[in-house]
């Protein structure tokens, strides 16, 4: 019980730390490409479309894997205090 124990709580911490990972490299990168008035810049339409659908798949992949780690901290925690 207690190895099971250890790899969902290594598995929580690590999922959420690609997931907040992920999410910071996404933010800073749409804060360094904002101009004066506050719009992020492009150089062309083709990279705007592209890194927008790439970036929104991997800040969403970020968010799943926050969800899990939750899950798997939450599943720890239960069965470590059992009611």
């Amino acid at each position: 019980m207690e190895k099971h124990r250890a790899y969902t709580l290594t598995c929580g911490l690590l999922l959420i730390t690609i997931g907040l990972f992920a999410r910071y490299n996404i933010g800073r990168r749409r804060f360094n490409r904002r101009g004066i008035g506050g719009q992020q810049q492009f150089p062309t339409y083709g990279r705007f479309i592209l890194t927008v659908i790439v970036e929104r798949g991997i800040y969403f992949i970020g968010t799943i894997c926050l969800w899990a780690g939750v899950f798997f901290l939450a599943i720890t925690g239960f069965n470590h205090f059992k009611f």
